[in-house]
């Protein structure tokens, strides 16, 4: 909002969304939350589109970072998203039931959860890595060809040792 005498605020807001990637955006959703700050809605869905295109056919929560008239978009992709993409599917029809059937390496758990180490509450890299073989039970997916739950069993028992690794340093303050 616009302070008296013309002052912008430069506080930046936040808007979060969730849209499936590669679908054309509803601008009459974007305008109530948009139109109020002074950003166009058309201009908004263009942009979110255009940073999206990796994400074809997932559903990813975005942020729209929003100082005085001006904004940017950024992907945040959840855990889940992640692992879809990296199973590297078909695109398929929308429906709530769909179970994935691919195979993952434990390679590819440990580099989404390298990604997604920051937004976990886990204190070491293991249990980071327990927690995205926990999301690829929910998504119904495979790694290494076993259960994700003997994988998280033998992490347990110590028969795959996961070396702790420091985390890597946040580009930008999480709200």
């Amino acid at each position: 909002m616009s302070k008296k005498g013309g002052q912008q605020n430069l506080e930046p807001e936040y808007l979060y969304l969730r849209v499936r990637a590669g679908d054309s955006i509803n601008t009459n959703a974007l305008a109530p939350k948009l139109g109020p700050k002074g950003i166009p809605p058309r201009k908004a869905a263009e942009q979110i589109q255009k940073v999206c295109k990796d994400f074809s056919g997932l559903k990813v929560t975005i942020r729209v970072t929003i100082i005085g008239r001006e904004f940017t978009v950024d992907v945040m992709p959840t855990a889940s998203t992640l692992i879809i993409k990296a199973l590297n599917e078909p695109p398929h029809e929308k429906s709530a039931d769909f179970k994935h059937t691919g195979n993952l390496s434990l390679e590819q758990v440990k580099e989404i959860a390298r990604q997604m180490r920051h937004k976990s509450l886990a204190n070491e890299f293991e249990g980071v890595v327990k927690e995205m073989l926990g999301t690829c039970v929910s998504v119904g997916c495979t790694v290494e060809k076993k259960s994700p739950k003997e994988i998280q069993e033998k992490i347990k028992n110590g028969e795959i040792i996961i070396p702790d690794e420091e985390p890597e340093e946040v580009e930008e303050k999480e709200n």
